[in-house]
């Protein structure tokens, strides 16, 4: 599946909107109010993300953090 280059892209040319309660393993996950970053949800509440620039990917417990700075879900694919 073709993606655009940037998050904002993503998001707006993905049309199956997700909730936050409604995530389900591989649905791209957006935060913060310009939808700036992106993770893949993981199941069981984790997430899959790059924290920055020049870090490694990780593997992360979705914390209330993320929750409060959550700004939508899409499910590519469908």
């Amino acid at each position: 599946m073709k993606l655009p280059r940037t998050t904002q892209q993503i998001y707006k040319a993905v049309h199956k909107k997700v909730s936050w309660k409604g995530a389900v393993k591989g649905d791209l996950l957006f935060f913060y109010g310009g939808r700036t970053h992106m993770g893949v949800y993981a199941g069981h509440g984790y997430m899959i993300h790059a924290p920055s620039s020049g870090k490694r990917v990780k593997k992360i417990k979705l914390n209330g953090y993320y929750k409060r700075n959550f700004h939508g879900a899409v499910r590519p694919g469908t």
